[in-house]
């Protein structure tokens, strides 16, 4: 199961990877906002609220059931047949047991919520965790050998058949089991198209050695993301404790504006750099040398966008939420600065993992976790704002000691982090205080919030380009991507 490939044909491979994971990504967003426009039309929101309090628990229960093993799988030097086929049947029974456990607690949540059509919805929703399972290590292969366009086609077209099937049966007027059946469509097509893409083709499930330490990485990234949703959860639990559901509305709305940008980007970014990471982690150099370019283009990327959105939050938020959300433009404000800096300090978890330290990787997780809620707790106090605050020093405070966490015993040291992101973050950072004395003396005239978003980020992007020319080495890393935007249109 082990592929060799040379280094040259791996950075090709990186490459083409790459670009298809973000044309994959802008097709799937394309198709979220198409289901939030065309889907608002149809449905009520009582159908959306029904649907929302059921994927309260499948999102939970969605933390166990890959179980970490896809992970494993690609981050496994010498990976056998064997190996994959029993990763496989263990996907696939606790995919099962989760499905069960789902089932018999339908009941019991219909009961809470005081809705009885709740317990056959969750019911069929529940077979997602048994369908979803049977194609983790399809997909994980594909990763593994960086066999992206299969992957991204199964995506898109579960994406699709979720899309189609949902606004179908919602013009028939089935209401909330067009969003149920839909959900279960799409995961059976992806699936399905998983297994026809892969090369991997299961057997009999037998005893196989070596699966211990695979299990045992997989439950270490398990635990990780575990403790990850608690805390990470905590921010709407206390403001909706303390300041009530208005202000929870307008914190997590900003919050879901700040990490679709982010989300955008990194996880395109980071699905094609773990599993070349994992292939490069017997060979430092190139190891060291991968993370520096694959930060410097994710700064590239996200800084300048974050910071863009940042000096325009008042006309972003216009645009996206319509009039009377003025609130949500300090909480933007605040969580923008956290995403200036939140997708390129992520790849410092894929250097350990990458290399299988996944214990270190949980031992950082329950300690960024308490750091962060400890901030949460003391920035409630000052509503959305002081959480969001709390959030973004809790974020910088951090970012040194983790470096120094997560690339000690590496072939990485904390200042290649700080030398690869160094003239994205110069040029967004310069480039937005420049826009922002514009729009203060020039830009006044302008009254429609979208042809002043257009207008400013044009001119944006302009003053970037040039700040990032005149900086040392700038205009190299902009030839450099010149010609890798060359190769992927040959």
């Amino acid at each position: 199961m082990t592929e060799k490939v040379s280094r040259s044909d791996l950075g090709k491979k990186a490459v083409k990877s790459g670009a298809l994971t973000m044309v994959a990504q802008l097709i799937k967003i394309a198709l979220q906002l198409a289901s939030i426009i065309i889907l608002s039309r149809l449905l009520s929101p009582d159908d959306f609220g029904l649907i929302a309090m059921v994927v309260v628990i499948t999102s939970f229960m969605q933390l166990f059931r890959d179980m970490g093993l896809s992970t494993a799988s690609i981050q496994k030097g010498d990976l056998t047949y064997d190996q994959t086929n029993a990763l496989f049947w263990l996907n696939v029974a606790v995919g099962g047991l989760l499905t069960i456990i789902t089932m018999l607690c339908a009941p019991l949540i219909s009961w809470f919520y005081e809705r009885p059509e709740l317990q056959a919805v969750l019911m069929v929703l529940s077979s997602t965790f048994l369908i979803s399972s049977a194609g983790a290590q399809h997909s994980a292969l594909m990763q593994r050998e960086l066999r992206f366009k299969p992957k991204v086609l199964a995506d898109i077209a579960g994406a699709v058949a979720t899309l189609v099937v949902s606004i179908v049966m919602a013009i028939c007027g089935y209401g909330f089991w067009a969003l149920a059946w839909g959900t279960v469509i799409g995961a059976i097509i992806t699936t399905v198209m998983y297994f026809f893409g892969s090369k991997f083709r299961p057997s009999r499930p037998k005893k196989t050695e070596g699966m211990r330490e695979l299990i045992g990485f997989g439950a270490n990234v398990t635990i990780f993301e575990l403790v990850n949703y608690f805390h990470r959860n905590l921010d709407n639990i206390l403001i909706g404790k303390v300041w009530g559901a208005v202000t929870l509305g307008l914190y997590s709305r900003g919050y879901q504006m700040m990490m679709l940008p982010i989300a955008s980007l990194r996880q395109p970014i980071n699905s094609v750099a773990y599993p070349v990471l994992s292939k490069l982690q017997n060979e430092p150099i190139a190891f060291r040398a991968y993370y520096q370019k694959i930060a410097t283009l994710l700064a590239f990327l996200s800084m300048p966008l974050m910071a863009f959105l940042v000096v325009n939050a008042s006309n972003v938020v216009t645009v996206a939420m319509g009039k009377g959300w003025e609130q949500l433009v300090p909480i933007f404000v605040l969580l923008g600065i956290s995403g200036f800096i939140q997708p390129v300090g992520t790849l410092r978890g894929l250097v350990l993992l990458s290399l299988g330290k996944s214990r270190l990787y949980v031992l950082w997780g329950v300690v960024n976790a308490i750091v962060v809620s400890i901030a949460f707790i003391i920035g409630v106090r000052w509503s959305a704002e002081g959480v969001a605050a709390a959030y973004a020093i809790a974020n910088y405070l951090l970012i040194y000691p983790s470096l120094y966490f997560f690339f000690k015993d590496t072939p990485v040291n904390p200042s290649d982090f700080f030398s690869s992101i160094a003239i994205p973050a110069i040029a967004s950072i310069v480039a937005a205080a420049l826009m922002h004395w514009v729009q203060l003396y020039w830009m006044t005239d302008i009254n429609q919030p979208l042809m002043h978003l257009l207008i400013s980020g044009l001119m944006y992007l302009i003053l970037f380009v040039m700040v990032v020319l005149v900086l040392p080495k700038g205009r190299n890393i902009l030839q450099q991507y010149l010609k890798i935007i060359g190769t992927i249109v040959k």
